[in-house]
């Protein structure tokens, strides 16, 4: 089959399940409209962020417009089209003229036969007055996410545009956060294959040495990052440990800082891991995350309960962090069990084995795990 992935890498999950496509004898591409500073890789980037030239303009044009022709399956992603260009404006429910062209891409694949398929990433879908709606815990409210202002206000109406009018075109929608599955009913879990899990040295954590603590906000009030280094420093009259804080750093540079650390701090707000927790994991590093129970529904009975992150909340984050410090010596079986966790639930060859039979047949159910 040749497979196309776009037009965000998002997570790095499109290049990884592209790699994994590629080692089934598929012929899988990534291609982005444009690409960000943290450096995720891509067969082609279209265009410069936001600069919008009659350049920009035409080598986007073309390549969504032709892509239809050249490719069997479409795996679109963060609720984006190849002609939805966010970084010049675009957003879906705007107008009907730009949905017209926004959609047109899909519409063309559409007729041409071809598999079109969407993998939503949190925030694309996610609508932050909800959120803060049903949720005891979560980063949609005030003094948390920077963006829950901005959300109430417009973004949420423009995701709600994108799940009315692009969600309904594509053959199947996957979601890698759960809490997306309250919001996009159609959609399906789908876990994180962010990593080449097989090719991933195993660090384990190391007993006897002062504990190396690691924290990598990528959005500090989505991570709930404040009340985690508060947290922290309340502790350090209690135990001892140092503490690695990655901001701003180019993914292939933190990646040599996370296989230092002895236990990796995720998030306490989001109410699931992110690629970064999988990141850790396969490298045998335990993590900590706030797990919301009530979104448990919509992952894997199987997985939910094989899942080996420890769990936080910012509600008793004092209490729960001096539990794991108080016994650095289980940080070694956290970490074995992350590790074979991600190894059945993370790795992209499975994930891809599982995606390529629903590109061949839409209807065909997603087995995961196996």
């Amino acid at each position: 089959m040749r497979i196309l992935h776009g037009p965000v890498n998002v997570g790095n999950q499109p290049w990884t399940l592209s790699r994994a496509e590629r080692a089934l004898g598929h012929k899988s591409d990534v291609v982005q409209n444009y690409g960000t500073w943290i450096g995720y890789p891509a067969e082609r980037t279209l265009s410069e962020y936001a600069r919008n030239t009659r350049r920009a303009r035409f080598n986007r044009s073309v390549f969504s417009l032709t892509a239809p022709l050249r490719y069997d399956v479409i795996h679109y992603y963060f609720g984006r089209s190849f002609m939805l260009w966010d970084d010049f404006g675009m957003t879906y429910g705007a107008s009907r003229d730009m949905d017209r062209k926004a959609l047109s891409d899909v519409h063309l694949a559409r007729r041409l036969g071809r598999t079109v398929v969407m993998t939503l990433q949190g925030c694309d879908a996610r609508q932050a007055r909800e959120s803060h709606r049903i949720n005891a815990v979560t980063m949609c409210r005030d003094q948390a996410c920077p963006a829950f202002g901005a959300c109430i206000d417009s973004l949420d109406t423009n995701r709600r545009a994108m799940i009315k009018t692009l969600l309904p075109l594509m053959d199947r929608v996957f979601y890698l956060n759960p809490e997306i599955g309250h919001m996009v009913p159609q959609g399906e879990f789908l876990p994180y294959a962010n990593v080449d899990v097989m090719a991933e040295t195993v660090n384990l954590p190391e007993p006897g040495r002062r504990p190396r603590i690691l924290h990598a906000p990528s959005n500090a009030g989505i991570k709930g990052t404040s009340m985690i280094l508060a947290t922290l420093e309340r502790l350090r009259s209690r135990f001892d440990f140092d503490l690695i804080l990655v901001e701003n750093t180019p993914h292939a540079e933190a990646m040599k800082l996370y296989r230092s650390a002895d236990l990796a701090i995720d998030q306490i707000l989001a109410g699931w891991y992110g690629g970064f927790a999988v990141e850790l994991m396969a490298m045998g590093k335990p993590v900590a995350a706030f797990i919301r129970e009530e979104d448990r529904s919509f992952v894997p009975p199987s997985m939910w309960n094989e899942m080996p992150v420890l769990r936080i909340d910012e509600r008793t984050l004092e209490n729960d962090l001096a539990v794991i410090l108080a016994d650095p010596q289980a940080l070694v079986a956290a970490g074995e069990r992350s590790r074979a966790y991600v190894e059945r639930w993370h790795d992209p060859l499975k994930s891809a084995r599982a995606l390529t039979a629903i590109y061949r047949d839409p209807k065909a159910p997603l087995v995961l795990g196996c």
